[in-house]
């Protein structure tokens, strides 16, 4: 009987050990993933002002500027940025290409970080 009592003692020690465990990696894990996600909001915050700044300077004032992203599993980003402003619907591919080169240059450089740009 005591050593029964022993071994389930033993045994719900270990999955409380177990348990204390996880929680302490799940919790680094969403530190990080908190600090990852700070920077990135910063470097969007920085690039919206840039791509405003040089939408006015192109003639662009007042535009709607949405940017939209998407996060993958492997920690990847895909952004989408529409711009819009009635001078745009006007515009030719050719020169919707240009301004979408433009607005490229004011992209953050992260390997993990893509853009397409919807005019």
């Amino acid at each position: 009987m005591m050593k029964k009592g022993f071994g389930i003692l033993t045994v719900l020690l270990v999955l409380i050990i177990i348990f204390c465990v996880k929680g302490t990696v799940m919790s680094m894990e969403n530190h990080e993933r908190a600090k990852q996600n700070h920077y990135y909001a910063a470097l969007e915050e920085d690039y919206l002002e840039s791509a405003r700044d040089l939408l006015n300077g192109e003639g662009y004032t007042d535009c709607g500027i949405n940017l939209m992203r998407v996060t993958y599993e492997d920690g990847s980003r895909e952004y989408t940025v529409l711009i819009h402003h009635r001078r745009l619907e006007r515009l030719s591919e050719e020169e919707k290409g240009e301004l979408r080169s433009l607005l490229s240059r004011e992209e953050f450089q992260d390997e993990g970080c893509s853009f397409r740009y919807d005019l």
